[in-house]
């Protein structure tokens, strides 16, 4: 449905380059990353507001690069939505059903589904001046699929509203598109925002894409060092993995554990805090478990972030507080802990590179994490 092929483009001191990415029909695809990253400059590529210097842009097997925005079949919602604020919010929804003449009666019904799937009828005579950002964004949404458009761009659409309303919004956005099966590109840089709309993920780095995938294989499975840290996956640890009894053991300053991998030599664990399961250290026999001595917690809200350093390594868990309370996790405690080998995730390499400690290298070459 959308592809883009080798697109590239130069703005002022940006570049935008090499960017190959497929969104299959009625896919919803986020495209993720730092500001700056290049996230908005490629959508603004798709609907037409840059002509890229080399590549092409097709949609629904139509080469679109040189055509116009208007001609593209392509309904895009800015950052700031661009309500006119003269007009009451039926009518901004109303706006383009009418500018392509469509009868009124027409116009009323498609305007009063979406305020229906949208939850916005009892805005509709309000002006945008008196809107909250959820109802902006609603109304803006609504807008945009009011013409029946194939593809839907998203740009950064829950910026200006909370936390709360985030995730409503999020359940609605993906509601509306299964519901009229919308190809749909959402930028973004919030991760909770990601995993609740994606089924692609595209990872932008300083005007590439750095992977694509699955939100597991972007989140869980990263393809670098750089793209890792990105997503949060602070356990970076450089080693090697080495035969052992049965699965290999990946092997960092003192620290060894099993993994489940058919690499073998230099290579980089990425673990998800959230995929390292603390023990009380009493609980767990020393020979099987290894401890650590732990350096600070952080509250996290819900969870709390325990740092902890074993065997020269620093590591970083996520544990609930009924279960930091329960284990007498504080300061100077000492705590086993547990990883599966499916929880590993190995890239290959010496792990000499320092970028991908968030600390900085220790003195023995081992990761601050």
């Amino acid at each position: 449905m959308i592809e883009v092929r080798d697109v590239s483009l130069t703005l002022g001191e940006f570049h935008l380059r090499d960017i190959d990415l497929l969104v299959d029909e009625g896919e919803y695809a986020v495209i993720l990353g730092p500001t700056g990253a290049g996230k908005t400059v490629l959508l603004e590529c798709i609907v037409g507001i840059h002509e890229p210097a080399r590549g092409q842009v097709v949609l629904d097997q139509r080469d679109v690069t040189r055509m116009r925005p208007e001609q593209r079949g392509v309904a895009y919602v800015p950052q700031d939505y661009c309500l006119f604020p003269h007009m009451t919010v039926f009518d901004n929804i109303a706006f383009g059903m009418r500018l392509r003449k469509w009868p009124s009666g027409r116009v009323s019904g498609r305007v009063d589904e979406l305020a229906r799937l949208l939850h916005i009828e009892p805005i509709l005579g309000r002006r945008p001046l008196t809107l909250s950002g959820g109802e902006r964004q609603r109304a803006a949404l609504a807008r945009a699929l009011a013409v029946e458009p194939r593809v839907l761009l998203l740009d950064e659409p829950l910026s200006a509203v909370d936390e709360r309303t985030r995730e409503r919004l999020c359940d609605e956005l993906k509601a509306v598109q299964r519901h009229f099966g919308t190809t749909t590109v959402h930028v973004s840089h919030n991760f909770e925002e990601t995993l609740a709309v994606a089924d692609k993920v595209a990872v932008f780095e300083r005007g590439r894409i750095a992977q694509v995938g699955t939100p597991e294989d972007v989140f869980c499975r990263p393809n670098s060092v750089s793209v890792a840290l990105f997503v949060g996956i602070t356990n970076l640890l450089p080693g090697a993995v080495r035969p052992g009894d049965g699965l290999p053991e990946f092997i960092s300053g003192g620290l060894r554990f099993a993994v489940d991998t058919g690499l073998r030599g230099p290579a980089v664990a990425a673990i998800r805090p959230e995929n390292i399961h603390l023990l009380a250290a009493d609980e767990a026999h020393p020979d099987i478990l290894p401890s650590g001595r732990v350096a600070r917690l952080t509250d996290k809200g819900a969870l709390v972030k325990v740092a902890f350093t074993t065997a020269g390594v620093d590591l970083v868990a996520l544990a609930s507080k009924r279960e930091v309370s329960r284990l007498r996790i504080e300061p100077g405690a000492e705590v086993a802990f547990e990883v599966s080998p499916h929880a590993v995730h190995l890239l290959p390499g010496d792990g000499g590179d320092a970028a991908f400690s968030v600390e900085g290298p220790r003195a023995d070459g081992t990761a601050v994490v």
